[in-house]
């Protein structure tokens, strides 16, 4: 992967690939994992999009900043890749989780570059109960135990295998200070009302069986964005990039391709 200086304590990791004359397409992963966990949407995308993938502050190959940050730094770090990299037009923003969160925020602040979204398994609001939950439990379990908990979660059906590449995306980047760290920058977020102003066209995405952002806050984003359309994927967990690819890829490519 390259890397880009965000200022002189913040390196990103991205990546380019794809078909270099398609619609730019932005991959935003969600919370304790990096750009990694699309691999099952790559082989499907890359033939139609030029895609930009990247590892958000605190994940992955990115910097791991030993103080505090806040959604407001993720969407800032986007912001100055995509003006370095000259992606100010046309985008499609493709959102999971906290990517989504991202996309949202950045699509209020920036209409004008964005043709359409794809957000997936997402929150417009975070409780303060969500981030006391998530926050015990990384307290709670060693690094490896709560790694493969996020899939124990999140998987349905549940794979060992997926699981196991999920919890390296973890354990191979990020220490449980780290983990912290990160489920902190959300605490407190909250945008739904902002969300009115966005006349975007909208893919909203949820896994039926969702328990960490359960179908009604898919439903409350849907309810907020005048120009969205809401999708509930039968037997699918908040993972669902992994436990369902083939839906996630068809509905993602097929929202982008409708007049």
């Amino acid at each position: 992967m390259d890397l880009f200086n965000v200022n002189d304590q913040i390196q990103i990791a991205y990546s380019l690939s794809g078909n270099t004359n398609g619609p730019k397409m932005v991959l935003l992963h969600g919370l304790f994992l990096n750009s990694d966990c699309w691999k099952f949407q790559l082989s499907e995308f890359e033939p139609k999009f030029q895609i930009l993938r990247f590892d958000l502050r605190g994940h992955g190959r990115s910097t791991k900043p030993p103080k505090r940050f806040t959604i407001r730094d993720y969407v800032d770090d986007m912001r100055k890749l995509l003006e370095f990299l000259h992606w100010n037009t046309e985008l499609y923003l493709v959102g999971h989780s906290l990517g989504g969160m991202i996309a949202l925020v950045y699509a209020v602040e920036n209409p004008e570059q964005i043709k359409k979204m794809v957000i997936a398994d997402s929150f417009c609001h975070v409780t303060h109960d969500a981030t006391t939950d998530v926050i015990s439990r990384v307290n709670n379990n060693p690094l490896d135990k709560f790694a493969m908990g996020i899939s124990t979660r999140g998987l349905k059906p549940y794979d060992k295998e997926i699981a196991e590449y999920i919890a390296s995306m973890v354990t191979d980047y990020m220490t449980k200070e780290d983990c912290l760290t990160a489920t902190a920058a959300s605490a407190g977020f909250s945008m739904c009302k902002y969300l009115k102003q966005i006349e975007i066209p909208t893919l909203v995405l949820v896994g039926n069986d969702d328990i960490t952002t359960p179908v009604w806050a898919s439903g409350m984003i849907h309810d907020w964005l005048q120009n969205s359309e809401l999708t509930i994927i039968p037997n699918s967990g908040h993972l669902t990039i992994f436990d369902h690819p083939k839906e996630f890829n068809q509905l993602t490519i097929s929202f982008w391709e409708k007049e």
